[in-house]
């Protein structure tokens, strides 16, 4: 497999969330595919979870999909390090995150990503990707955990695109902040 760098840190290969059917979440494992690919980019490939891995953790057994702080217990139960979930994020605190490359599970509303970037049709539901990093230039680099192509290591995506789908989400269901956590970068 391919080794991709991101200032000297391994980008995580793409996880796809339709293999953890075992789980019994059936296409609801966004968010732990998410933390794992996370986790994975954290670590710089020494913590390489699977979204099923994340799920078989999760206390007590959930098969619908799954918060951030239900992947932060499971991410505790299964490894030395947290995910840890900021209480008051707007998307300048993101944005700031992102720019110095620390990475992030970021929950959204998927309808609002335009179809060109999505990996499917249907999207009126909320899910969960990882981002690496932002670039003015490029835009977001995310790992949607729809996407079948394990060779994959992630996408960009425009940040316009990601902050709508982002605040769609937090309008939807009341909040005050973005729902996003994020596991602190282990040394290279």
């Amino acid at each position: 497999m391919t080794v991709v760098l991101i200032s000297g840190r391994r980008a995580p290969h793409q996880d796809f969330e339709g293999d953890d059917w075992s789980s019994g979440a059936n296409f609801k494992t966004c968010t732990d595919t998410s933390t794992g690919r996370c986790l994975c980019y954290a670590s710089n490939g020494r913590i390489d979870l699977d979204g099923r891995q994340i799920r078989a953790a999760v206390r007590p057994r959930d098969t619908d999909g799954i918060t951030l702080p239900q992947a932060k217990q499971a991410v505790e139960s299964l490894t030395s390090t947290t995910l840890v979930i900021p209480p008051a994020w707007d998307w300048s605190d993101l944005l700031s995150h992102l720019r110095a490359k620390k990475g992030a599970v970021c929950q959204l509303w998927y309808a609002k990503i335009p179809r060109e970037d999505r990996f499917q049709l249907r999207a009126d539901f909320a899910h969960a990707v990882f981002i690496s990093h932002y670039s003015p230039t490029a835009g977001m680099r995310v790992w949607d955990a729809l996407d079948a192509n394990t060779k994959h290591h992630g996408s960009w995506v425009a940040a316009h695109d990601i902050r709508a789908a982002m605040e769609e989400l937090t309008r939807r269901e009341g909040a005050r902040s973005l729902f996003v956590g994020f596991v602190p970068l282990q040394p290279l």
